[in-house]
């Protein structure tokens, strides 16, 4: 695609003023907007040819490296009439920033071109995240061998959330680079964009496969100490069987001497410790029946 005279605006969507002028400084319809603007709008792309706009809307990782990636954050870009515009809410100024301090000049790129490096940039900034994570999991892995404990499962299930969310949204963005070999615009990139292109898609599916296997080994994770819990479950529902009938040998001994029938040395002086023996002996039988049956 030549070169042409162009420009590039961030737009903070989380100022309304900033859209209402964007609207009316660049001719952008509401619709186009709300795009920019809906934190919950998924990843997708769309070339209007008729208008000739293309519209982006790209996952970006959060802007606290060091926090879980609880929910996605996105950032839409649009293309019209010599005009690169990105939108984002202020959790995508970090990446503003890197961008601005990468390149100090659009010149030399074409809209498209610059549009490719911006969400090569994005996804390079990913893989923190993905290391972050591995990390987390190598943690926690470690810390339930030593000691299971209600906290530590708990933060098994934030490192799940996390994958989550990381999961699908580097899927999505993959899936919209594909996307975008789809639409009439790729015929007219040059071969330096489609390269880029290409090389922008490899960085995500490569993202894809290292969430995909993040995943896999958490959850694998979570089913070890499932397991693990269940037994434990099952080894403490059968000490508890045990120990209940065990305790039933003394209830029937001593019953048998609350009644008011005559029974053999209830009388004597040492009665009281034949039926302490009687029940020690019961015990002890049952105790041992169980057992030998539990391990069967």
């Amino acid at each position: 695609m030549a070169e042409h005279a162009w420009s590039w605006h961030h737009i903070n969507t989380d100022n309304q003023d900033s859209i209402a002028q964007a609207e009316q400084e660049y001719g952008l319809t509401s619709e186009q907007t709300s795009y920019a603007k809906d934190r919950f709008e998924r990843a997708h792309v769309e070339y209007d040819a008729p208008a000739k706009t293309f519209l982006m809307v790209f996952n970006i990782p959060d802007a606290d490296a060091d926090a879980a990636q609880e929910e996605q954050h996105q950032m839409a870009f649009i293309i019209k009439k010599g005009l690169l515009l990105s939108f984002g809410h202020a959790d995508a100024t970090p990446l503003i920033t890197l961008i601005q301090n990468r390149f100090s000049s659009v010149d030399g790129f074409t809209p498209y071109q610059f549009l490719l490096e911006m969400l090569y940039i994005v996804t390079e900034q990913f893989m923190p995240l993905v290391a972050k994570a591995d990390s987390g999991r190598h943690d926690i892995a470690k810390a339930l061998r030593s000691k299971t404990t209600r906290q530590r499962l708990l933060e098994l299930s934030d490192l799940e959330t996390n994958a989550l969310y990381l999961g699908n949204a580097t899927k999505q963005n993959a899936s919209v680079l594909e996307q975008l070999k789809g639409l009439s615009i790729y015929h007219s990139f040059s071969e330096s964009e489609q390269e880029r292109l290409d090389d922008v898609l490899i960085e995500a599916n490569q993202l894809v496969e290292m969430t995909q296997l993040g995943s896999q080994n958490l959850n694998q994770l979570e089913g070890t100490y499932n397991n693990v819990l269940n037994n434990n479950l099952n080894d403490t529902m059968k000490f508890l069987t045990v120990w209940s009938i065990v305790l039933t040998a003394p209830t029937i001994i001593s019953g048998f001497f609350g009644q008011n029938v005559p029974l053999p040395f209830e009388h004597t002086a040492g009665g009281w410790l034949l039926t302490l023996g009687l029940a020690l002996v019961l015990s002890l039988v049952l105790a041992l029946a169980m057992n030998r049956y539990i391990k069967k």
